[in-house]
Formats: C-alpha cells, sequence, structure tokens
C-alpha cells in the first residue's frame, strides 16, 4: 500500500519555506532562449515561473501565492524604443520576467517607470518587466549609458508611479522599506530633464532627488580612486592578506568601470575617459591611456594575488588571457614601447607571473591547461617556458634579483635570469603608480584610433576569452 506524506501537516512556517525555494528565481532564470517562449532571448535570460502548484487545492493555492507575491515585487519599464530590450538584456545582462507584448497586458507590477523625451515627441511604446531584486543591475545599465553618452539623460522624462497590484480597489499602505528599495537605485541616473513621482511618500521622493543631484565623478577621481585602492591591495599583499588584496584589486577594476564576475570581465564606458584629466595625480594626461596602464598594473597584481593563494589555474587563466589579447591586439613595436613605460611591475611581471602559475599547472597535469593548448590563440604562451622567456625582454639589470626571488619563492623558473648582469636596487621598493607621473602625451597618440574590443583592449579577431 503507497504511503503519503501529509504536507499540509508540517508547521506553516515550514511550509512558507518550501513555497519560497519553490519559487526562487535563480532557479527560474532561463538563459539563452533555452525552453523559453522568447526565441530572441539572450543575456540576462527570462524568468519562467512555474505555477503548478497552484492546482494542488485551494489552501495550498492561497499559501504558496501569499509567498510569491510578499518574495516577488516587479517593476514595469516603458520606453520609447525598441532597441532598449536588447541594450538592458543582451548587453546588460538584466534577467527578464517578459517584454512586449506579453508585458503590456502585466498586472502584478508594483511600480511602473515611463521614460519618455518630450522635447523629441517620444512617448512610452514598449513595456519590459523586471524584478525588483534586478532592479540596481537596469540602473547600472542606465548609469554606464550616461557615461558613454554624456547628453543622454538630459533630453529624458522619467515617472514613477506605485501601485497596489493585488488590491487596486483598496490600496494598502506601501511600507517605506519597500518605497525605498524601489526608488533608492535611481540616485544612479542624474541629470534628467524631468523626474516626476507618483504615490510615493515625500521623504521617500526627497531622498531619490537629494541622490540624483550629487554629482557623477570624473574620470580623474575615477581613475586616483582605482590607484588608491590598488596600493592599498599592495600593502595587503606585504601583510599576508592575499585575498584581500584580490578584493581590493576587484573593486579598483570596478573603480575605472571594469565590471569582474568570476572569470568573466566586462569594460564599460569607454568613452568616459577620451578626455584629458584635469585634476588629481594624473593631471594633463591621457584618461584612456591612463586606463590601459592601471589595467597592466591590475592584471599583474591579480594573477600575484592568485598565486599567494595557490589558485594556480585562475592565475593562469588570467594572465594568458591579457597576454593573449596583448599581443594579438597590440603590434609588438608599441606592446614594447608600453614595457618601456610601465616598467618591472607590469608587462613583465605579467609574463613572469602567469609562467609561474603554467609551470604549476604543467608539474600536476592539469587538463584545463591541455584544454587551453587547444583552443585557437597563441599556444607559445601557455607554456612555461615561453612566458618566462618573454618576460626577460621587460625585467632589465637591476631588477632580475628581486624577479629571482619571486621564482625561488614558488620553485619554479630555476636560472631563467642567471646569465643576466645587474642586481636589486632600491628602485624595486618604489610606488607603481608613481612610474605613471611622467608618462608623455606621446602615449595617448600611440593608443589614439585603436579599435577596442569588448573587453576594452584593442580590438584582435577570434579570441576565445570571452
Amino acid at each position: 500500500m503507497p504511503h503519503y506524506f501529509h504536507f499540509l501537516k508540517l508547521p506553516a512556517e515550514i511550509r512558507d519555506h518550501i513555497y519560497s525555494f519553490y519559487f526562487k528565481p535563480v532557479d527560474r532564470l532561463v538563459p539563452n532562449g533555452l525552453e523559453c517562449d522568447c526565441e530572441d532571448s539572450k543575456g540576462g535570460g527570462f524568468y519562467k515561473f512555474d505555477f503548478a502548484i497552484y492546482s494542488v487545492n485551494k489552501q495550498i493555492k492561497t499559501e504558496a501565492e501569499d509567498v510569491f507575491r510578499r518574495e516577488n515585487v516587479f517593476v514595469k519599464i516603458e520606453t520609447p524604443w525598441p532597441q532598449a530590450e536588447h541594450h538592458i538584456s543582451h548587453e546588460g545582462l538584466v534577467p527578464l520576467v517578459c517584454k512586449t507584448p506579453a508585458a503590456e497586458g502585466f498586472k502584478h507590477a508594483q511600480m511602473t517607470l515611463q521614460i519618455s523625451a518630450p522635447l523629441h515627441s517620444f512617448l512610452p511604446q514598449h513595456t519590459l518587466v523586471v524584478l525588483l531584486d534586478d532592479l540596481p543591475l537596469f540602473c547600472d545599465v542606465w548609469f554606464y549609458s550616461s557615461l558613454n553618452y554624456r547628453t543622454l539623460n538630459e533630453h529624458l522624462k522619467v515617472e514613477f508611479t506605485l501601485h497596489d497590484p493585488y488590491y487596486p480597489a483598496d490600496p494598502k499602505p506601501i511600507p517605506l522599506k519597500l518605497q525605498r528599495k524601489l526608488l533608492g537605485p535611481f540616485d544612479a541616473v542624474k541629470g534628467l530633464y524631468e523626474v516626476q513621482v507618483n504615490g510615493f511618500e515625500e521623504e521617500v521622493e526627497r531622498e531619490l532627488r537629494v541622490g540624483m543631484a550629487v554629482p557623477y565623478i570624473t574620470p580623474g577621481q575615477s581613475l586616483e580612486a582605482s590607484a588608491s585602492l590598488m596600493e592599498a591591495g599592495d600593502q595587503a599583499i606585504a601583510n599576508g592578506r592575499a585575498q584581500e588584496a584580490l578584493d581590493l584589486f576587484i573593486k579598483s577594476f570596478h573603480a575605472i568601470h571594469i565590471v569582474i564576475k568570476g572569470r568573466t570581465r566586462r569594460v564599460l564606458a569607454d568613452s568616459f575617459f577620451d578626455d584629458e584629466i584635469e585634476e588629481g595625480r594624473f593631471k594633463g594626461q591621457a584618461g584612456m591611456t591612463m586606463r590601459i596602464i592601471l589595467r597592466i598594473n591590475l592584471v599583474s597584481r591579480t594573477v600575484g594575488a592568485y598565486l599567494k593563494l595557490a589558485q594556480w589555474a585562475e592565475a593562469a587563466f588570467w594572465g594568458i588571457r591579457s597576454i593573449n589579447m596583448l599581443r594579438r591586439g597590440i603590434d609588438t613595436e608599441f606592446e614594447s614601447f608600453l614595457g618601456e613605460l610601465v616598467a618591472v611591475s607590469d608587462i613583465g611581471l605579467l609574463y613572469l607571473r602567469t609562467g609561474i602559475a603554467v609551470s604549476k599547472m604543467e608539474d600536476s597535469g592539469d587538463a584545463e591547461l591541455e584544454k587551453w593548448r587547444d583552443e585557437p590563440f597563441d599556444t607559445d604562451m601557455t607554456r612555461s617556458v615561453n612566458l618566462f622567456g618573454a618576460s626577460r625582454k621587460y625585467l632589465k639589470g637591476k631588477d632580475r634579483a628581486l624577479i629571482q626571488k619571486e621564482l625561488d619563492e614558488y620553485g619554479v623558473g630555476e636560472g631563467v635570469f642567471e646569465n643576466d648582469e645587474g642586481s636589486a636596487s632600491a628602485s624595486a621598493s618604489r610606488s607603481d603608480v608613481d612610474s605613471l607621473a611622467p608618462m608623455d602625451r606621446a602615449v595617448a597618440d600611440a593608443v589614439e584610433g585603436l579599435q577596442l574590443d569588448e573587453d576594452g583592449l584593442p580590438e584582435a579577431e577570434g579570441s576565445v576569452w570571452s
């Protein structure tokens, strides 16, 4: 005789937890259009909630529905532009609940955001629905768009309208905490033509307007923040706190609008750094050039932090990825020019530390390394002997003893520099950022006109590291 589990005999609190797991959005996200009615969905993907549980009986439907409504708050976004879906979801990686035409009849939104351009008679005609938890991602997309296109926001009007979607005839008070969560992310959107707020408490609206009035930081301030975070990471490394250093280096990338998540690196707001820097330690330098130099500094440090953590595959991945792009996207003469400017702790250390990581993977017979060698890119740079050899071009005599010490720390690369002249000098202790101060405008001229790829480095065809 079959045995049945009496679900409704569980305590209500446990049943609520089960309903919550059942509807958990991250488990309902369908990427790249798989099993999704939207054939062209890519990027952030679409949520595909399953409500079959509502059919079990009335009590379970009532309980499950209460949990779903409480834990999943929706925002409807109406825009004049049909390409908004591609920009937000495909490029910005924001997951969607639905889009036009299904979104037009969506009745469960807690807030509607209408975007228009009244000076150009552009009115909302296309609708997207997102989860409240993904609203910060949407605002990030808008933030980076406004950095790239500096006159974008001054043409836009936005209107926020708060709803009680489940009791429209007798609306219930919306908690202030929820109101703040709905409006708060939009303080990253600044310089709008007009902002209209409907249904929110005055104090919540006031907080939004105060946040919107704070200007964006300048390119110089971004570079300054990145350099300071990098220096803090250097101090953490010196004090034996490698994980803290790695976290600081990732924050330093983010300060110059390079977002890192796992092994994905997204370079955003390129146009933001087009101009000459007007303040701070980088005053008078070309913003784009300074950003590239800081990136090379940060990549070599990131690889070094992973070495300290004995995460050989991560160190090798980031090193090979960056070296591959440098070698394929920049001609040899310009690569050498950069090497002369950013000195020992940049390109040279990037090759060296990547060589150390690859050597460790070679010793352990790591299968991932073999997979990389099968990929259609510069396989020479997946072999430690070649990486060590390439590093010699950048590591000058006075630096060789210092570098040999780093090799000895990991027990690899014996004799790499044994025939070179020179010894370590006091210059090894200088700040790496200080070496950027005398950069000449000629660097900007060398960079100017290069086509940058989606990773923000000079364009190279056929990269497998996207």
